[in-house]
């Protein structure tokens, strides 16, 4: 049975009787009470609700980005596409397949001999030759110090030097009696000055490229090897105008040649001496007076020549 407390209130007022008035007082504290408890019920209810609600909606939208992730990876990309992006790396791809250039190599000033006052025989005693079948007379018609047996002279035993060999030749080191590469007999004798007189062998089987790569790479070994050898690289002598060789040569093979020459001396730094000069004429065939009778080779007249032009452009 419920009691109604105002009921009890108005009765006990009326009656003025204190045990009604208590059980009125206590009555409605407790009626209180629970309306209290019930309006926190409810509030609580609703905050958790809401709560839960939330946490729903963000676990919901992070599954949908999740998804939208997953299907944008699966799917191929149909927009605009970013060009300078592509070209960039198209570029960085060819640049790793091209193959490396070869860098080209500064070449130096051309050193070249001036003339100078006659040095002497004895300038000439203290030169050391490297010379193929156009100089090799200097030790085969005894035109130096020692004779045929001169230690002065470095030439193959065949007597020639072909151009397309420089790199790998051998000459007869007489000091030994051994064949070694001059880079070998030049860190045995570490000549002061070394004359060479190369170029005229085997001109029919080079280019220039092969010229030039073979007489840097001969030179470059001798300095490695003797690098206190003052180096001095002379011009190469002509043919005669009734020279018929297979090889092909006439003067204007030899001008373009010497031009080569000079290309070798400025990649290694050595003195060019146009010592040819001495012996060919001036439209550029080398004199009979000073040719053997190939036509090519120096006789005895033209090394003597050529001696004197080393005597008189001394370094």
């Amino acid at each position: 049975m419920r009691i109604n407390p105002r009921s009890l209130s108005l009765l006990a007022w009326r009656r003025s009787d204190p045990t009604y008035f208590a059980v009125h007082c206590s009555l409605s504290t407790v009626h209180f009470s629970l309306f209290r408890v019930m309006s926190m019920k409810r509030k609580l209810n609703l905050s958790t609700i809401k709560n839960m609600g939330w946490a729903l909606a963000i676990i919901l939208c992070l599954l949908t980005l999740f998804v939208a992730l997953i299907i944008a990876a699966a799917l191929p990309y149909s927009g605009p596409i970013d060009r300078a992006g592509v070209q960039l790396n198209q570029l960085a791809a060819e640049e790793e397949e091209q193959p490396e250039e070869k860098q080209e190599e500064i070449l130096g000033e051309l050193r070249t001999l001036p003339e100078s006052s006659d040095a002497g025989q004895g300038y000439i005693d203290g030169l050391t030759f490297l010379c193929d079948s156009s100089a090799i007379g200097l030790r085969n018609y005894a035109l130096l110090s020692g004779g045929v047996a001169t230690n002065q002279v470095w030439g193959s035993t065949a007597d020639n030097i072909p151009a397309s060999t420089f790199a790998q030749c051998l000459i007869r080191y007489q000091a030994e009696g051994v064949e070694i590469t001059p880079a070998e007999a030049a860190a045995k004798a570490q000549p002061s000055r070394l004359i060479i007189i190369l170029g005229s062998d085997g001109l029919d089987n080079v280019d220039q490229d092969s010229f030039v790569e073979g007489y840097v790479s001969l030179i470059r070994s001798i300095q490695e090897a003797s690098p206190n050898t003052v180096i001095i690289v002379c011009s190469v002598s002509s043919v005669t105008t009734g020279y018929n060789g297979v090889d092909g040569v006439n003067a204007n093979t030899i001008r373009t040649v010497n031009e080569w020459v000079k290309i070798v001396c400025m990649h290694t730094g050595v003195y060019y001496c146009d010592s040819a000069s001495a012996v060919n004429d001036r439209a550029g065939w080398l004199d009979s007076d000073y040719a053997a009778v190939n036509g090519r080779a120096l006789n005895t007249a033209g090394l003597q020549k050529l001696l004197e032009y080393l005597r008189t452009h001394a370094v």
